[in-house]
């Protein structure tokens, strides 16, 4: 071999082995980032809002397992349980940490202030301090809003219409949620305006849940509204299953209840919301400071009518409400 090609030779080699140094230190380099989740509610309860956030993910061109893992956690709708998952979460050093609403933000928040939080389903999040302002929300936690309290109002109205001899409505809700103070409020305000009356019922737990349902019946209440929460959500199959048994119309406030065999919902779509979550998260694992990420409002509603139990419960819809509906479950 001469001379100049026994140098093309040894340059060839050793640019070789540089680019399988380099290869191997990139490789190392590329972490697998982790995500920390907390539902408040149960996996069941969770499992379609994972399912769409890991839909926006794809979308953006995040795999699973190969650029991120998620470490799930579920309170199971017990409150006391929340501050101990948080607390394991957060020992596993998560990159972000990821939750439905602000239940489950605060308790991290309170554990935080450098993991990055995103929320999906807040009702009120400036009210209970969780941040400083919509457009700039400061700290380390951002997300999306859910707008429970604009749409309790919504909610009631759209009962009155498709049930308009009713008169009293018993208005069940969560206590410790953040945003039940003001989705309560909102409700007893539209509904003098309609000409209704609402008693409010809370539950805590699990165990509160039939009696609320007792108390509801013994006071002769014609129909139910039911405000978003997570302990009720878990629950959403037992209190639509015991509605339709007693039938008495109700509506709730996600399509995830209709589903269960809810009479009607509507309300903003939490799928959309948690699709939408992604791309917070997507920005903030490129470097972007959460607080500097303004939250978001819902931009998909709808309005889900279950015909199944109506008919099981001989309820008839009017023309006008069924025109009003983006979606009917025969």
């Amino acid at each position: 071999m001469s001379q100049a090609r026994r140098r093309q030779f040894l340059l060839a080699v050793g640019a070789s082995g540089l680019w399988v140094s380099l290869h191997a230190i990139a490789q190392q380099e590329k972490r697998v980032l982790r995500i920390g989740f907390l539902g408040t509610g149960n996996l069941k309860s969770t499992a379609s809002w994972l399912a769409a956030f890991r839909e926006g993910m794809v979308a953006l061109r995040w795999a699973e397992g190969r650029d991120y893992v998620i470490d799930e956690r579920y309170a199971n709708g017990v409150a006391q349980a929340g501050p101990s998952l948080a607390a394991e979460l957060i020992a596993l050093q998560p990159d972000l940490l990821l939750t439905p609403g602000e239940a489950g933000g605060s308790v991290l928040a309170q554990r935080t202030k450098t993991i990055p939080i995103v929320f999906a389903l807040g009702q009120d999040p400036v009210r209970i301090g969780l941040a400083a302002s919509l457009p700039r929300p400061g700290g380390n936690v951002t997300g999306l809003t859910s707008l429970g309290r604009d749409l309790g109002a919504k909610r009631l109205q759209l009962l009155k219409e498709a049930a308009p001899r009713v008169g009293h409505v018993v208005l069940l809700f969560e206590p410790p949620q953040p945003g039940s103070a003001s989705d309560v409020k909102a409700i007893e305000e539209a509904a003098v305006r309609l000409g209704m009356r609402v008693t409010p019922i809370g539950v805590r737990q699990v165990e509160d849940i039939e009696p609320a349902l007792m108390r509801g019946a013994a006071l002769g209440a014609h129909a139910y509204i039911v405000t978003q929460g997570f302990l009720i959500i878990s629950q959403r199959q037992a209190i639509a299953d015991r509605m339709m048994g007693n039938k008495i119309p109700a509506i709730f406030p996600g399509v995830e209840y209709v589903e269960a065999g809810g009479l009607m919902s509507y309300g903003a779509s939490y799928s959309d919301n948690f699709r939408r979550a992604a791309a917070y998260v997507d920005k903030i694992l490129k470097g972007a400071k959460p607080g500097d990420l303004p939250i978001e409002q819902p931009t998909k509603f709808e309005l889900v009518i279950n015909m199944k139990t109506a008919k099981a419960m001989g309820f008839t819809f009017s023309q006008s409400v069924l025109l009003q509906a983006e979606r009917v479950i025969e």
